[in-house]
């Protein structure tokens, strides 16, 4: 392998390191729309009717 190629391969593993520390442990599996820790479920607005 080349420079330039570990490059690429360590750009990618940061940057899939960060969208699972981002999306898992800092929101611990919330959803982009959720703020309370659950998407849809009993919570929604549907439900409460």
């Amino acid at each position: 392998m080349e420079v330039k190629d570990m490059l690429i391969a360590a750009a990618i593993v940061v940057a899939a390191c960060y969208l699972l520390y981002h999306s898992v442990w800092k929101k611990k599996g919330h959803c982009q729309g959720c703020s309370d820790g659950g998407c849809g479920g009993d919570k929604s607005p549907a439900a409460k009717k």
